[in-house]
């Protein structure tokens, strides 16, 4: 039977695919025909510039400290001048439908190094069908940075989990150099290396507190100072760059500026006209915006207020434009089942590796907060939001199958239930979905948020 078993398998994924790429291929049809809608001609022409500048032009200030350049350079490979801009728009939409499929293989092999056959089944449908489709036909870098994010996550987690000097020292670089290249990306690593340094540091002060075991502090510590180097040696091109034309190292004019704003519309009119791309602003000295300018003139009140619309927005309205959240609650439900059933084997997980916990908690608490504050200059939560769906989903499948927690059984109508009836319950949703619920949705809802 097993041969069989392996030729069903295949069919079904193969059959997966080809819908994949004929759902995101409709919708980049016939949704997705405006390159001047959502960024994408933004992309598109810094591709032009990065394939000029490869044939002789002068250096450019790609991007303009908005856009980052790893996804316009891979754009610019496909660039020929004898294109339209209405050509090359579509070709980088084809090239990105089929980046993406590659790039969702790669997501469900990683998470398959981590969980069960069933469970990275319920975790592949769910991040391809939730949100990968909809995303792929545009000529955007989403789909290349949530990969990135999502590798950047897993090594994170690898590498506080390391119990060798070796191992500690290849995953340290291998995570700095993963953080370099989202953050070239898209720029919004800063948070996450400091929510991993902070982690290592917890391992080191652990292993300091037993005192049985001060080389695996000082391991710690050469993993941090090894993960910030590789971090910065990638980086050092783009930043000494920043620093010659903007007189700072980490410039980027949305981390910079724009989300000390109260909203975009502001943003707009501030520092954005005065040339906020090419150099320093001509914004008077006293307007420009700042983290101590924000704080000054703003009450508690206001700024509650601010993180409350973040948050309201992400449950009334980014929910429903994408076909992510009810699978994300499924998740969300399973995970508090879970934690109710099982607080004895939590309580041990937490007293067993206090760093990943901390790691977890900080993430997830420093993003969403991060999220819902950037709310007002963005529009949206949603396309920051799915940055962060597949480490969701990864961690309540791992969760499920540590030890105490693989073994939870429930009671329903006379029924024993475990976790893998309910990635069965995941994939047979999606499978649904699939049939019944997502070609008219690919065919209507826009999804360059």
């Amino acid at each position: 039977m097993r041969p069989l078993r392996t030729i069903w398998l295949a069919v079904a994924v193969a059959a997966t695919a080809a819908f994949f790429v004929v759902g995101a291929t409709h919708h980049a049809d016939t949704v997705n025909t405006a390159r001047a809608r959502a960024d994408q001609s933004g992309y598109l022409w810094d591709a032009v510039g990065i394939h000029m500048m490869r044939h002789g032009s002068p250096d450019g200030l790609i991007g303009e400290r908005n856009r980052m350049p790893v996804y316009p350079w891979l754009l610019s490979w496909l660039y020929d001048p004898a294109l339209s801009p209405d050509d090359f728009f579509a070709v980088a939409k084809t090239w990105n439908i089929r980046a993406s499929l590659v790039l969702l293989a790669l997501l469900v092999a990683v998470a398959r190094q981590w969980l069960s056959p069933l469970a990275t089944a319920a975790f592949g449908l769910a991040v391809g069908f939730g949100y990968f489709v909809f995303k792929a036909g545009y000529a955007q870098v989403e789909p290349l940075f949530y990969t990135l994010f999502f590798l950047t996550f897993i090594s994170g987690w690898a590498l506080l989990r390391a119990e060798t000097l070796g191992a500690s020292l290849w995953r340290a670089a291998l995570a700095g150099g993963l953080v370099a290249l989202a953050q070239l990306t898209k720029a919004s690593m800063p948070p996450f290396l400091a929510v991993l340094g902070t982690a290592l540091a917890v391992r080191a002060l652990q292993a300091l507190r037993a005192r049985a075991d001060r080389a695996a502090a000082v391991r710690h510590m050469a993993a941090g100072a090894v993960m910030a180097a590789v971090f910065l040696a990638v980086m050092f091109p783009y930043i000494a760059n920043s620093k010659r034309v903007f007189g700072h190292w980490f410039y980027n004019v949305n981390s910079t500026f724009y989300v000390w704003y109260d909203d975009w519309p502001a943003a707009s009119v501030g520092t954005y006209k005065d040339g906020d791309g090419k150099g320093w602003p001509t914004t008077p000295p006293d307007q420009i915006p700042s983290a101590g300018k924000y704080l000054r003139e703003h009450t508690a009140s206001q700024i509650a207020g601010r993180f409350w619309k973040g948050f309201l927005e992400m449950f009334t309205v980014s929910y429903i434009r994408l076909w992510y959240f009810k699978v994300v609650s499924m998740y969300v439900l399973f995970a508090a089942v879970l934690v109710a059933a099982g607080r004895r084997h939590l309580a041990a997980l937490v007293r067993a590796d206090p760093a990943v916990c901390v790691y977890l908690t900080l993430y997830a608490v420093v993003y969403t907060a991060a999220v819902a504050f950037y709310q007002p200059i963005s529009g949206t939560t949603l396309r920051m939001l799915l940055v962060h769906v597949a480490p969701f989903l990864f961690a309540v499948s791992r969760l499920a199958e540590s030890p105490g927690f693989r073994d939870l059984r429930w009671t329903v109508a006379g029924v024993s239930l475990g976790a893998a009836h309910f990635h069965l319950a995941v994939i047979a949703t999606m499978a649904l979905d699939i049939v019944f619920v997502l070609w008219p949705r690919l065919s209507t809802e826009f999804a360059g948020y």
